[in-house]
């Protein structure tokens, strides 16, 4: 078997001899195989090579180790063999031998796993470094007739005709059983239902102000049940608790599982784990026949699907694999091989795995155990990525007991990831797809715990060598949850509680007192893979650590002791944004250093006062006022009510080459605002967030589309779903550019405005038009804003932040609302002042009548900035404090502020109306600083 291309070698009906099988016994070549397994099974585990011979074919004959010839054959006579990969014909008693499948599936999961990573490899040609005896290697180009020959096993037909085989094809009872809800489940979204009132980022506001003794979620019954769930997996301990009939959970059975599904079972007699074939008019299931199916893909796509590197994990890993894992790349691929699309496109489009998967995860006791076994640290030492595929056993019959669970999962994320890459929000969220809503919940909890285990409880060492499986199984694991989350910043999923972690970084955080060592936190697992898994809270508050010790340290600080000079420039009123820019472009990443503004009248004079950080915060709030103002022409608004800006695409003909320098200098400077923890008004769009974040999601470019053009992503809408003949609506691939009343032609494609749009490329007409108008009108200003706040802000720093969590970061909560409560709690007086004084009692009452334009004035008028900062008043630095200024009468003094330090000089005045009069007519005056 080891023979090169064997089944061109002999004759018909010897091959016929070899894949056949008489009445009673499976096919002869399997039969072998059986045998090998049994005889050898320490020699499989330890590597397949060290029983093969190694003097068959010489390499000068065939470029081709035997192992890889091993598997070319057993491929070629199982797609031979009739009796092994049934007759497809679903609706009627299948031909195929479940127990050969078994066998024949079992042994080429074994081969997946050793075989060169040339076997599936869609490159032209391969070179692989084969051992020809002893220590000596040596690079030899492999047959690519023996690569195609192994490709079979993941061709499209076959693929999903082994897997209809293997689950049947009416798919109908596992979405009954996945369909129905139990206690928790209709809690949460019941939950959810009050939350949807909130926009994503108010929800993310909400979940820094909320106390976290008190805050809403914990309010919630099903939040302190969670940690139980509906079983051990999803948290329950109590095994002997069973849902009542009609209350929608997963029972953790697994000869019953499938009869659930049904409501009626109808199985053989055989245990489980000796394989179950259970019948249901026409449709056959056959646990062991699954089980090794499963683990043939997993495998695969363990090695092919681009997981092959541990450097989320094993910190200064290598090129070539690093400490960690010296032969990881010899395991597994760094990138996705285009094959594995195909093979992704057939589990995905073309089976119900998804969803049977997900059914039996929840429901077989197999693999149940094996997903508790993993997630126990007690009952399994060896960190995640350090798992390793287990051999199947053989006796009487196969038995998979170990990391099925494992397996299971890995094919699942695997495929599920890919399917929501053709899922938008209409089918994640109204019509159940790919899995309905609440299981996508429950899905998040598993995989939270997943990777707690991987990415907190794993010590983060090379002291154990990461494993192609493993890896693939907790990077497939982030890349589920990746996606979930980023839907979830688009339009809830879930409470964000029920991503979080308790007390994640939380002490890590306490022991770090330097720059350094709060940077060190953004290189742990947890944060390169999961950060959404930490409160947003606390990351804010580790930005905020890693933003002030870094501004120490090039600033210095007031005591007198490291004070370091600053940058001196001179902004003229009226002149903001060209001072500014002459000014301060040019410093590019020094603008990390102490900037002092010093402001020059309409008359030509320096106004009085020295800048200690508050000229500059009005410095910055003019400029705003004036470059993010869509009459700029600069920015633009969104076409949803909430009007956010991203980049006019048609900046260049108002500004001309000049704009993308003033991208620039503007992502610079808001690179600086967000140094200096200074909150702004402009709130950005939410995919001008993701590319100032570095990773856009082309997937999202129709929902994009939506906000900033709502007619044309109706009419692209329409063409989606025009059941005519496009051809008729006379569309080419070309767009007509309108700026400021001249109209020009864009071709999408090379010659696009000869291509007519028809009923077989209108799809990819319409991706190409949303990704012009998304991403390409848009990119060079993008880019440049982006390098610009990159030059001050590190890539690092934001890339723990989703958007609407950026959106808190920048602009402060997203409706500007200043609570009056937050900021008395937080005050500090000075001057005599106290609570309990009379004049602050009014100042308080005065405060609360304020409209909200009032109060952001008032903000603005002490600290130079309208909205408060993302971790409330408790965060401001200097703290905003209230100051005694003594008076005779009420007509001697107005309020003045001292903006540097966040300081209210309050004089005592007779009367509540008198202080509310007085205070509106300081804070409406608009003087400069002159009036402080």
């Amino acid at each position: 078997m080891t023979t090169p291309i064997l089944n061109w070698k002999i004759e018909k009906k010897t091959g016929v001899a070899i894949a056949d099988r008489s009445s009673t016994t499976i096919p002869f070549f399997l039969t072998c195989v059986s045998a090998l397994m049994r005889k050898y099974p320490s020699e499989i585990a330890a590597g397949i090579h060290q029983i093969l011979p190694t003097a068959d074919v010489p390499l000068t004959v065939c470029a081709s180790p035997p192992i890889l010839n091993l598997m070319a054959n057993i491929v070629q006579f199982g797609m031979g063999c009739p009796s092994l990969i049934g007759n497809g014909d679903y609706d009627k008693e299948s031909t195929l031998d479940r127990e050969a499948a078994t066998i024949f599936f079992s042994f080429v999961s074994i081969l997946c796993d050793q075989v060169p990573l040339a076997a599936f490899s869609s490159r032209e040609s391969e070179m692989e470094w084969i051992n020809v005896g002893g220590s000596h290697l040596t690079p030899v180009v492999i047959s690519t007739v023996v690569r195609d020959h192994c490709k079979f096993l993941i061709h499209n037909t076959f693929v999903r005709k082994i897997f209809h085989t293997a689950i049947g094809s009416d798919s109908t009872k596992f979405e009954v059983l996945l369909s129905q809800k139990n206690a928790q489940d209709k809690k949460i979204e019941s939950d959810m239902i009050e939350m949807k009132k909130d926009s994503a980022v108010n929800v993310a506001a909400k979940e820094v102000i909320e106390d976290t003794t008190t805050g809403f979620f914990q309010k919630s019954k099903w939040s302190k049940k969670l940690s139980k769930g509906m079983s051990s997996i999803f948290g329950a301990n109590d095994k002997k608790k069973r849902c009542r009939s009609g209350e929608g959970v997963l029972m953790n059975t697994s000869t019953s599982s499938m009869g659930l599904a049904s409501g009626a079972m109808k199985a053989t007699e055989r245990n489980p784990r000796n394989g179950v074939a259970v019948s249901r008019r026409g449709m056959y299931f056959d646990q062991n026949l699954m089980f090794a199916v499963t683990r043939t893909y997993a495998t695969i796509l363990s090695r092919w699907g681009g997981n092959g590197t541990d450097a989320d994990f094993v910190p200064n890993t290598s090129a070539s694999g690093g400490s960690g894992a010296p032969n990881l790349r010899k395991q597994a691929t760094d990138k996705i091989d285009p094959s594995m699309i195909s093979l992704l496109n057939a589990l995905c489009f073309s089976t119900s795995f998804i969803k049977v998967s997900w059914a039996l995860i929840q429901t077989d006791s197999s693999i149940s155990s094996d997903l508790m076994q993993l997630l126990d640290k007690k009952r399994r030492i060896s960190p995640l990525r350090a798992s390793k595929l287990s051999l199947p056993t053989v006796g009487g019959q196969l038995h998979f007991d170990d990391n099925i669970g494992s397996v299971f999962l890995l094919l699942f994320n695997a495929v599920f990831s890919h399917a929501l890459i053709v899922t938008d929000d209409t089918d994640l969220h109204d019509l159940g797809e790919p899995l309905p809503i609440h299981q996508i919940r429950r899905l998040i909890v598993l995989l939270k715990k997943i990777l707690r285990r991987a990415c907190c409880l794993d010590k983060s060492s090379s002291e154990d060598d990461s494993n192609h499986f493993g890896l693939s199984l907790v990077s497939s694991s982030a890349r589920v949850m990746r996606d979930l989350s980023l839907r979830s910043s688009r339009r809830l999923l879930c409470p964000p509680k029920l991503w979080l972690v308790d007390d994640l970084l939380e002490s890590e955080m306490i022991r770090c007192k330097s720059f350094n060592e709060y940077c060190t936190l953004l290189n742990t697992p947890v944060m390169k893979l999961c950060p959404f898994l930490v409160p947003f809270k606390r990351r804010l508050k580790l930005f905020e650590m890693i933003v002030s010790t870094n501004r120490a340290d090039i600033q210095g600080t007031n005591d007198g002791h490291s004070f370091r000079p600053g940058v001196h420039v001179h902004i003229m009123r009226g002149r903001v944004l060209e001072d500014g820019l002459t000014h301060l472009n040019k410093l590019g990443a020094n603008l990390r250093r102490r900037i002092i503004v010093q402001y020059v009248n309409a008359a030509g004079s320096t106004e009085s006062g020295l800048d200690a950080g508050g000229l500059f915060k009005e410095f910055w709030t003019d400029l705003c006022a004036q470059s993010f103002n869509p009459n700029w022409a600069l920015f633009c608004e969104t076409e949803d009510s909430n009007g956010y800006l991203y980049p006019n695409p048609n900046s260049r003909d108002a500004h001309g080459s000049d704009s993308i320098i003033l991208f620039e200098f503007l992502g610079r400077i808001l690179g600086k605002a967000i140094f200096e923890n200074i909150t702004i008004q402009p709130q950005f769009a939410h995919f001008f967030l993701s590319f100032l974040r570095g990773d856009y999601n082309f997937l999202n470019m129709l929902s994009d589309l939506s906000t900033m053009d709502r007619t044309l992503y109706n009419n692209l809408m329409f063409l989606k779903t025009y059941e005519g003949d496009v051809s008729d609506l006379c569309l080419t691939f070309s767009v007509t550019k309108e700026a400021f009343g001249s109209n020009k032609e864009i071709a999408l494609i090379p010659n696009g405005d000869k291509l007519d749009v028809t009923n077989a490329n209108k799809h990819r007409y319409i991706q190409l038009v949303a990704k012009h108008f998304v991403c390409d009108k848009v990119r060079e200003q993008s880019e440049a804003f982006r390098k610009g706040l990159w030059d001050v802000i590190d890539r690092k720093w934001l890339r723990m932040f989703n958007e609407p969590e950026l959106t808190v970061l920048i602009s402060g909560p997203t409706n500007g609302m200043i609570d009056v409560d937050d900021m008395k709690a937080n005050v500090r007086y000075a001057g005599g002042f106290t609570m309990f004084d009379r004049t602050i009692q009014r100042f308080w009452k005065v405060l609360h009548s304020f409209t909200s334009e009032q109060r952001a004035d008032l903000l603005r008028f002490v600290t130079s900035c309208e909205r408060p900062p993302p971790l409330g008043f408790g965060s401001m630095n200097p703290p905003f404090t209230v100051q005694r200024v003594p008076i005779s009468k009420d007509n001697e003094k107005l309020p003045t502020a001292s903006t540097c330090f966040n300081i209210l000089k309050l004089p005592t005045y007779s009367s509540e109306k008198m202080l509310k009069q007085k205070l509106i007519y300081a804070i409406k005056s608009g003087s400069g600083f002159e009036l402080t």
